[in-house]
């Protein structure tokens, strides 16, 4: 991983370069991530300005997953909505905060389908914790309509994912195929600069990330599980740590810069998860993969598993390929 700071690449000069090396692509890609960039940028403007410009809190409405909507989270999903929407290379989108597919014009329409969460933490928002933007890329199956079997797809079908933090920096990390790059924005530019690239997971656990006041609804192989990370601590030093900060993308962002392993398993009261496969779990596994880590729900590859809902919510292990594949081997002890 190059760790030395390349300020003289922008993230469009950097998605240009590589598209020079593929001379059969068509450029949509390309542009679709710079597009992206440039509504990541218009929603780190409103993130900083929300206390000034009166939109912290709720709207008073309840999305589709049953959560309170904020009102940046409406900023941010109609951002993203607007600014693909007239790029040229989008057939259909999907957000975690609408309740069905949206279709773009035919006129406008591109060779990709867009899954996101505008706003991933927004419940963090009024506290001044940072949050961010969940994308999956999907190439089109066939031209002309868009079909819902085109958006209902495995996550390894993706040929880009990313995500925006906004926090103390605005930070934007994205996967091809190829590998994994991160871009800082500097707002005195107004540029996203190149700040890493080949970026890969650390091999050790260092950090241990889930919220342990939810141990009573976990199945019985979590807590074996985190027995066994934890025990890496003795008297000769720690060797593990808590970190939690309850948004998803910028816990798994700490994690794959230092090395730590996110859990978020299923509740066994009602048999499901909570995080949303489409939206949050296939684009940070893609990611994950391309990192050299893994992520799996307690057993099955994340990217492996079938799409049948929008909105279909699973669990999710993430991290180092290590102990992701401990985590796999005690869910197996336990629950066959």
């Amino acid at each position: 991983m190059s760790t030395t700071a390349d300020f003289g690449i922008t993230l469009t000069q950097h998605v240009m370069r590589k598209q020079v090396l593929h001379p059969s692509a068509r450029g949509q890609f390309s542009t679709l991530l710079t597009q992206i960039g440039v509504a990541a940028k218009h929603i780190s403007a409103q993130v900083r300005r929300a206390g000034l410009i009166e939109v912290l809190g709720a709207t008073g409405e309840t999305n589709i997953q049953g959560e309170r909507v904020q009102k940046l989270d409406h900023i941010a999903n109609d951002t993203f909505m607007k600014v693909l929407r007239r790029s040229g290379t989008v057939a259909a989108m999907a957000s975690e905060e609408e309740d069905d597919v949206y279709y773009v014009e035919p006129h406008r329409r591109g060779d990709y389908i867009v899954a996101f969460d505008p706003l991933d933490g927004s419940s963090n928002i009024d506290v001044g914790v940072s949050i961010g933007t969940i994308f999956a890329i999907y190439p089109r199956k066939h031209d002309g309509e868009v079909t819902l079997d085109e958006i209902l797809r495995p996550g390894h079908e993706q040929v880009g994912a990313g995500y925006v933090i906004y926090g103390s920096s605005t930070v934007f990390v994205y996967a091809d195929l190829e590998g994994v790059s991160s871009f800082t924005l500097d707002p005195g530019v107004g540029e996203f600069f190149l700040t890493r690239d080949g970026l890969t997971y650390p091999k050790t656990t260092s950090i241990l990330s889930l919220n342990e006041c939810n141990e009573p609804y976990w199945g019985p192989w979590v807590t074996p599980f985190l027995n066994q990370i934890k025990g890496r601590n003795d008297e000769k030093g720690r060797r593990i740590t808590d970190r939690h900060i309850g948004s998803l993308v910028s816990d798994f962002h700490r994690n794959l810069i230092k090395g730590g392993i996110y859990l978020y398993p299923v509740d066994h009261r009602t048999g499901r998860g909570k995080l949303r496969l489409l939206y949050e779990c296939n684009p940070l596994a893609f990611i994950a993969e391309k990192a050299g880590g893994a992520a799996i729900d307690g057993q099955q590859r994340i990217l492996d598993k079938p799409l049948t809902q929008l909105h279909q919510r699973t669990g999710l292990v993430i991290g180092p390929q290590d102990d992701v594949d401990l985590a796999r081997r005690t869910y197996a002890r336990y629950m066959d």
